[in-house]
C-alpha cells in the first residue's frame, strides 16, 4: 500500500476545509434569504396594520362629512310635508327638491368612493397624478384639520405624473397630514398653517409639506423614521416608518428638515416618464 505524501495530505485537508466553508456559506445564504423574506412579510404586515389603523380615523371622518348632508336631507323632508299642507308642490318644486337632494346624496357617495379607493391597495405600479393623490388624502382628512384650526395652502398646478402605487401614496400623504396635525396639537400652536407644494426634477416628482408647528428637536431628526420611535403620548411610532417603507417600495424617498418656524417633509417619487424608460432599458 502506497502511503500518501505530506503534500497530498495537506491538499486533501485543504479540500475538506474548502468544502466545509462552502457548505457553511450555503447555509448562511439560506438563513439570510429566509430572514429577508421574513422582513418583507413583516414590512407588508406593518403597512397593512397602518392602513387598518388609518381606517379608524377615516370612518370617524366619514361620520363628520355625512352629518351635514344628512341634516340637509332631513330639512328637505320636513319641507316636503309643509309644502304639501300649503299646496306648494308643483313641477318646479319637485325639480328643486330632486336637484338639492341629489347634491347631498352625491356628496355622500363621493365620500364612500374616497374611502374605498384608499382602502383598496394597488397591485401593480402605474402612472398617477401626485396632485390628485394629495387631493384624495385631503378630502378624507380636511375636516380633522379644520377641527384643529389647521389652514391648508395647496399650490396645485399641472399634472405632475409619478410612477408607483397611487393609493399607497395617498396613505403616505395621510400619515404626513396626521403627523402635522398632532404636532400642532401637542405644541398648542397658534395660527396653524400647512403649506403643500409640488415640484419636479428630471427624474423625480417632489411634494413638500411645510408646517409652522415649531419644528423637531435636532437630536430627534435622525430617529424620526425609526420604527416604534415616537414623542407622542399613545403614539405607535409607526406612521413615519411606514411612510419610509412605502416610498422606498416605489423607489422613492422621504426626508425631513427644520425651517425657521416648523418642519418640512419632502416626498420624492420617480416621474412616470423616467421610470417607464428605465424599465424598458432593463428589459
Amino acid at each position: 500500500m502506497i502511503e500518501q505524501s505530506e503534500s497530498e495530505k495537506n491538499y486533501l485537508e485543504l479540500v475538506k476545509k474548502y468544502e466545509l466553508v462552502v457548505q457553511q456559506n450555503r447555509y448562511l445564504e439560506k438563513l439570510i434569504q429566509e430572514e429577508v423574506v421574513k422582513n418583507k412579510q413583516k414590512d407588508t404586515l406593518l403597512i397593512e396594520q397602518s392602513r387598518l389603523a388609518a381606517m379608524g380615523g377615516m370612518v370617524a371622518s366619514i361620520g363628520h362629512q355625512w352629518r351635514q348632508p344628512l341634516n340637509n336631507l332631513s330639512l328637505l323632508m320636513h319641507d316636503v310635508r309643509e309644502a304639501l299642507e300649503f299646496g306648494e308642490i308643483d313641477d318646479q318644486y319637485i325639480d328643486r327638491f330632486t336637484r338639492e337632494s341629489m347634491l347631498q346624496i352625491n356628496h355622500m357617495s363621493r365620500t364612500i368612493n374616497d374611502f374605498r379607493k384608499f382602502y383598496k391597495p394597488n397591485k401593480e405600479r402605474l402612472p398617477f397624478s401626485v396632485g390628485d393623490s394629495i387631493e384624495e388624502a385631503l378630502s378624507i382628512f380636511s375636516l380633522s384639520l379644520k377641527k384643529h384650526g389647521v389652514k391648508v395652502e395647496f399650490e396645485y398646478r399641472g399634472q405632475q405624473m409619478a410612477y408607483g402605487y397611487p393609493n399607497e401614496y395617498s396613505q403616505v400623504v395621510l400619515n404626513i397630514l396626521t403627523n402635522a396635525r398632532d404636532a400642532f396639537v401637542q405644541k398648542d400652536s397658534r395660527n396653524r398653517k400647512l403649506s403643500i407644494k409640488i415640484g419636479e426634477s428630471t427624474d423625480y416628482v417632489t411634494a413638500e409639506f411645510i408646517d409652522n408647528a415649531g419644528g423637531i428637536e435636532p437630536v430627534l431628526l435622525k430617529k424620526i423614521f425609526d420604527p416604534y420611535f415616537t414623542t407622542r403620548q399613545n403614539g405607535t411610532g409607526l406612521g413615519l416608518y411606514i411612510t419610509k417603507l412605502i416610498l422606498e417600495k416605489m423607489n422613492g424617498t422621504v426626508t425631513v428638515e427644520n425651517t425657521n418656524d416648523g418642519a418640512k417633509f419632502c416626498l420624492s417619487i420617480p416621474k412616470a416618464t423616467a421610470a417607464i424608460k428605465q424599465e424598458l432599458v432593463s428589459v
